[in-house]
């Protein structure tokens, strides 16, 4: 039976598959005005232990189902895996709408989310600045000098995301990819998610560069400027 409401359709999920569980949240994206018809319900399930930690998907009452199955134990784990890699994709999850707590550990689970979100993840280390910056400023060089129309595009379409990740991490914040890169760029105030989609769009529409080409510039100017000449990575000096 399709049910067109998200909470009371995941609710039935958790009911239906697992009634022993602790704790069910549903990430709140889907009851927001973002939704879309190919929203899907993400809930995060947790469990005394094992078959935990997995992920599956499934169709139920009508929705696409994503499952993220944890242990308490494992949620800290996985906390910790996401932010090596600078994102908060779990926590955000666990900070959405309860489902279920039987046990009463919801709010604690929440609590411990929020905390994550609000510490930021680590700095950028000297080395992986300038890392960082050699790449865009490479393929910021690729795109000035782009001729084919088709690789104009993918080599713009690689720039966005790496300029966008780079002004997020310079400013300690955490990053995502897709749409979730958007958001985070949204909410970091800057201006700069809705200035990287005029950008792309007027070098779509009108094969002109200079916008994109700009914001490049200007986020590579904040954290140092562009880097090529004199880079090296790897290089051991002689015994």
């Amino acid at each position: 039976m399709e049910i067109d409401d998200p909470v009371l359709a995941a609710g039935q999920v958790v009911e239906e598959n697992f009634p022993g569980c602790r704790v069910a949240i549903l990430s709140d994206g889907v009851l927001t005005a973002r939704r879309t018809p190919t929203s899907d319900l993400d809930i995060v399930v947790v469990l005394d232990g094992p078959p935990a930690p997995y992920r599956e998907t499934m169709r139920s009452h009508g929705w696409v189902v994503e499952l993220f199955v944890h242990s308490r134990e494992s949620l800290v784990e996985f906390y910790q895996l996401d932010a090596r890699n600078r994102r908060c994709s779990l926590a955000r999850m666990c900070c959405g709408h309860v489902i279920l707590d039987r046990s009463g550990e919801a709010a604690d689970i929440q609590t411990e989310a929020h905390s994550i979100i609000d510490a930021g993840p680590k700095p950028l280390s000297s080395a992986e600045l300038e890392q960082r910056r050699y790449f865009l400023s490479d393929l910021l060089d690729d795109l000035r000098g782009a001729i084919d129309p088709t690789e104009t595009i993918f080599i713009a379409s690689h720039l966005l995301e790496m300029a966008g990740t780079l002004l997020l991490m310079s400013e300690q914040r955490w990053t995502g990819t897709g749409k979730w890169l958007s958001r985070q760029l949204e909410e970091a105030g800057s201006g700069f998610a809705a200035r990287f989609g005029d950008a792309f769009r007027t070098l779509s529409t009108e094969s002109d560069k200079a916008p994109l080409v700009s914001i490049v510039e200007s986020i590579l100017e904040s954290v140092g400027g562009p880097l090529t000449e004199g880079f090296s990575v790897g290089r051991h000096a002689p015994t």
